[in-house]
């Protein structure tokens, strides 16, 4: 257990003994996504939430996990709703939820599944506690109505939205021309992790990773929203390692869900 999830929890046993709403010292209204929950206790779960208004925060959903609970939505990964939130000492509570869309398609298919919990990985890891981002907000949210009710292939909307998604938070990866000469690349590509672009064979540097020009082409359409129907599912896949691969070596982070995605 994290010394976060701990803290929290010692405020949730407070919280829990004070039996009504007024103890709390205010009670705001948010738009939020959940990206990660733990279990606690014997029907509740502790809730990472991404938000429009207060970006990522932890809450705790009391009975979620009972058969009958009114609220029990909240407490699995994709469910998009409005959230009210009882707040005391810097930490909350659900009080109340309107569902707006619990994207049910990505329960239903294990490639948009992974995919998906990708995304919410990706989310976890990268968002900061109480930092607003709309613009990320709205990227995932996106994301999500997309991968659920859209015809695109999961793999390649997901490399749509890492793509996006490292630029967005500060990772900046340029696709097109050679970074160094400005030049359109035709046949080996290299990855230049240090500068986040891709360079041409004239260009590379020892110690940039050569990766395979179908792969760059696919990488190129996809990020770009362009047909990539007739790409091979290795060259999906490829592309995913390439983002596992960018992401590991320039954050350390390991997105595991992306591993079980290109298995499939």
């Amino acid at each position: 257990m994290t010394k976060e999830f701990a803290a929290f929890y010692a405020c949730a046993d407070e919280m829990t003994r004070n039996e009504s709403i007024k103890e709390f010292s205010m009670v705001e209204k948010v738009n939020g996504i959940t990206v990660f929950t733990v279990n606690y206790k014997e029907s509740d779960k502790i809730l990472t939430l991404f938000t429009l208004e207060k970006g990522k925060i932890t809450a705790n959903a009391r009975g979620v996990r009972k058969a009958n609970a009114k609220s029990r939505q909240i407490g699995e990964p994709f469910c998009f709703a409005e959230i009210m939130l009882a707040e005391k000492s810097g930490r909350y509570t659900v009080t109340e939820v309107s569902v707006g869309d619990y994207f049910y398609p990505i329960r239903t298919d294990v490639k948009k599944y992974y995919a998906g919990a990708c995304a919410l990985e990706f989310t976890n890891a990268f968002t900061q506690e109480g930092l607003v981002d709309s613009d990320y907000f709205v990227l995932l949210l996106d994301f999500l109505k997309n991968l659920a009710y859209g015809d695109a292939d999961p793999k390649t909307l997901l490399v749509k939205f890492l793509f996006d998604a490292v630029n967005e938070n500060g990772y900046s990866l340029t696709l097109g021309a050679c970074g160094r000469c400005g030049e359109i690349i035709k046949d080996r590509v290299f990855l230049s992790l240090k500068e986040g672009f891709c360079v041409c064979d004239g260009c590379r540097k020892t110690g940039e990773r050569e990766f395979s020009f179908p792969t760059y082409t696919y990488l190129l359409n996809a990020a770009s929203g362009e047909e990539t129907d007739g790409a091979a599912e290795e060259t999906k896949n490829n592309a995913l390692k390439f983002f596992g691969y960018y992401i590991l070596k320039t954050t350390d982070v390991d997105l595991k869900c992306l591993k079980s995605l290109i298995e499939l």
